[in-house]
Parts: structure tokens; C-alpha cells; sequence
């Protein structure tokens, strides 16, 4: 154990420094809503106002050193929740291993204690899902607090997220490290480049969203919903497999809802009700990030609807598919009836279940048969890795500077 510096423990205390802006591309729909309506107020306790002095000192110094010491490399993400960084832990005897950090802002908060409350029950939430493993669930080790400033060290991901994916400046640096024969198989496999936008390929997004589906098997049997998938929050690791991310704001499932969490864009419509988190409504959120994919576009662009606006929007969206779709999509009527069915309004009426959804007789695995019988499947992980392979190197111990790098905020 690395005791407090003297000199940074009285920085910490007396430090103010202005909270850094979030990402350029977050949109009012697409950030987490205050968990208490009282954070947006005026009236706010001297010690909540001591935490966000912590939580921005520990920011700015890119350094935690209780009750362990971790160095911090590259920014990974930032959100409302807070900011994830690689964080470098500095061990006994000279080890050096290498994790993600998410350190919870205190500032949406109203009190002390309504954070110190949120953060036990993200305390509760690891302990409970200390044993639920999946290959394609981001590992989550531990729930620390530094200064009262509550961060979980979590499995570092090399690779990039489905929202980069789809808008990142990765493009042109692939093509120009790719041949002429390259380039043409990666828009040919894994993009579709048409009417001035990127759209994946079928084949791509069904991979994508049964591996999602399996990454949410795992917490759904532990009686756990997700409540934050979105294209953010998946993310590809250099490897090639899918990864589910940041489920920070998981919740009990047939929990009621008291305050709405993830992003509004992507929530089901019993959520924007305040009703129950079921896992149907995981799976609905699934749905509406395989329709980005596949549209190569966000479904709603308009910052300033209102939620009333969003939830007669999802409640009539599986009848509009065909006119959202492309048509090299709506070709395949199987596919527009599986997404239909993962987006119908009333959870009763999608998918019992994660694996349902992927593996089952009606699931997404028909349409994998269907493209093998075809001769149009192929081994998504090796052509994503391949891709990713022409992007990025190695990173070095103890760079900086931001870079896609999977675990979001």
C-alpha cells in the first residue's frame, strides 16, 4: 500500500478546477439523465462540493495513489457517469499490470450521501457479478474509493467501439496502410460504402448483435439488466470478438424503475414508462443499435425531442421498418421479422430471452444458416481482426493522448 502524498492531499482538498466538456459527439438524447433531480438544482451541500473538488483533482493529477497506486495513460471515455481511464497499477515488487478505470462524478449528484448510496450499490452490483463470466463481457475486478471518489477497475480493451465504427476517422489510415485488393475485400465484407455514408454489412451487424446477445446471457441469469446498451458500449477488441462494456448502471430485473438510466435514444419503451427493467428490454436496445448499423446512420438526429416524442417514436417503430431499412436489407423478409420482433413495443411480445433471441429456433442463428447456405458466411472475428490488425499497434506502457480503446464512460 502507497501512502498519500502530503503535498497532493492538500491539492485535493483545496484544488478547483472547471469540469473538462464532454465528448464532441454526445448528443442531449445520448447522455445518462441525472440520477436525481435535485442534482440540476441550485441547492447543493458543502460536501458534495468537496467530492467534485476530489474527483477533478484526481482527474487533473491522472493519478490515484490510495489504497493502491495507479498511474493513468490514455483517456478511454467520458460521460456523465464519469471518466474512464487505462490506469497502470504499480504493485509490490515492481509489478505493472495493466486495467481500465471508471471514476464516478459526483457532480450529478445533489448530496454526499445520495452519491455515497449510488456507489454502494455499485459496490453491491460487483460482489454480486464477481462470478458471472462471459468471453464477451468486459471482467470487472473491484469497487475502491479514493477521497471518497468511487472508481471500478475493470478489464482494459484494446480496440474500438460500434459507434466508432460506424463515424470514426479510421477509414482513410486503413486504406492508405491497405492495398487496392485489401480495401476493396474490407468494402466488400465488412462495409458498405453508399448515399454519402458507412453502413456495415448484414453479415457484420449479425455477428455483432449475437455476440452482444451472449455478453447479456450471463448478467440476465444472474437476474441482472444492462439498462446502457448502446453502440458506445460495445465495443471490438483487436482480436475480433464483441465485448459488452460499462453495465455500471445495471439494475435487478422486475426491479421498479425510480429514476431512468442509460441513454434515451436506445431505451425500451417500458423504460421511458418507468415501469420494470425486464431483459426484453435489453434486447429491444440490441435491436435498435443492430437498425444503426444496418442504416449507417442514427435512427433520430433531432437533439430536442422530448421524451414524449421518443416513446411514440419506439412504440410504432417495428411497423416502419421496411421504409427505414435499405432495401438490400428488406430483401431478406426473415431478417425485418426478427428485428421487428426484437423491437415490438410490448416486452411480452419480443424475445423471452437473450439466448432466445440469438440461438433460438426463430432466433438470429436462422439467419447465419441462412447465409452459409448461400456461401455468403464467413469468419467475422478473422475479418474484424484483420481490419483492426491495419489500425492500430501495440500500445506502449504509459502512452497518452486519446484513442479509441473500448471501455466507455
Amino acid at each position: 500500500m502507497n501512502p498519500q502524498p502530503p503535498e497532493l492531499w492538500q491539492d485535493l482538498l483545496k484544488t478547483k478546477v472547471e469540469a473538462p466538456p464532454g465528448p464532441a459527439t454526445a448528443t442531449a438524447l445520448d447522455r445518462d439523465p441525472p440520477p436525481d433531480a435535485e442534482a440540476a438544482g441550485p441547492e447543493r451541500d458543502h460536501g458534495i462540493i468537496r467530492l467534485v473538488d476530489n474527483y477533478q483533482a484526481i482527474i487533473r493529477q491522472r493519478a490515484l495513489y490510495y489504497p493502491v497506486a495507479y498511474r493513468f495513460g490514455r483517456e478511454l471515455g467520458r460521460g456523465r457517469q464519469g471518466v474512464v481511464f487505462v490506469g497502470y497499477r504499480h504493485g509490490a515488487r515492481g509489478c505493472l499490470t495493466r486495467h481500465a478505470l471508471k471514476l464516478f462524478d459526483p457532480g450529478i449528484y445533489g448530496t454526499v450521501k445520495k452519491y455515497w448510496t449510488d456507489m454502494g450499490r455499485i459496490a453491491s452490483q460487483i460482489s454480486r457479478l464477481q462470478s458471472v463470466n462471459s468471453p464477451n463481457l468486459v471482467g470487472r475486478d473491484v469497487y475502491e474509493e479514493a477521497n471518497g471518489i468511487g472508481y471500478v477497475q475493470m478489464e482494459a480493451i484494446d480496440g474500438m467501439d460500434i459507434h466508432y465504427l460506424l463515424y470514426g476517422d479510421h477509414f482513410e489510415k486503413v486504406r492508405r496502410r491497405s492495398s487496392v485488393q485489401e480495401w476493396a475485400h474490407y468494402a466488400d465484407a465488412i462495409f458498405r460504402f453508399e448515399e454519402g455514408r458507412v453502413r456495415i454489412q448484414p453479415g457484420i451487424a449479425l455477428y455483432i448483435m449475437r455476440q452482444t446477445l451472449r455478453g447479456l446471457e450471463a448478467p440476465h441469469d444472474a437476474g441482472f439488466v444492462h439498462c446502457a446498451v448502446k453502440p458506445s458500449n460495445i465495443t471490438l477488441a483487436r482480436l475480433g470478438y464483441v465485448k459488452l462494456v460499462d453495465y455500471g448502471r445495471a439494475n435487478m430485473v422486475d426491479e421498479r424503475i425510480t429514476f431512468l438510466l442509460g441513454s434515451p435514444l436506445y431505451m425500451a419503451p417500458e423504460v421511458h414508462r418507468r415501469e420494470r427493467y425486464l431483459a426484453q428490454s435489453d434486447i429491444f436496445s440490441v435491436g435498435l443499435v443492430g437498425l444503426e448499423m444496418l442504416r449507417g446512420e442514427p435512427l433520430l438526429k433531432a437533439q430536442k425531442l422530448t421524451e414524449t416524442d421518443l416513446l411514440q417514436f419506439k412504440m410504432e417503430l417495428a411497423g416502419k421498418l421496411p421504409s427505414l431499412l435499405p432495401a438490400h436489407v428488406r430483401r431478406n423478409a426473415d431478417f425485418v421479422a426478427l428485428l421487428a420482433k426484437m423491437l415490438a413495443p410490448a416486452p411480452e411480445q419480443r424475445f423471452a430471452s437473450a439466448e432466445d433471441a440469438e440461438s433460438g429456433d426463430h432466433g438470429l442463428a436462422l439467419l447465419h444458416k441462412q447465409l452459409t447456405i448461400l456461401g455468403k458466411d464467413t469468419e467475422y472475428d478473422r475479418e474484424l481482426e484483420d481490419y483492426l490488425s491495419k489500425l492500430y499497434a501495440v500500445p506502449a506502457i504509459g502512452a497518452t493522448g486519446p484513442a479509441p480503446e473500448g471501455v466507455m464512460a
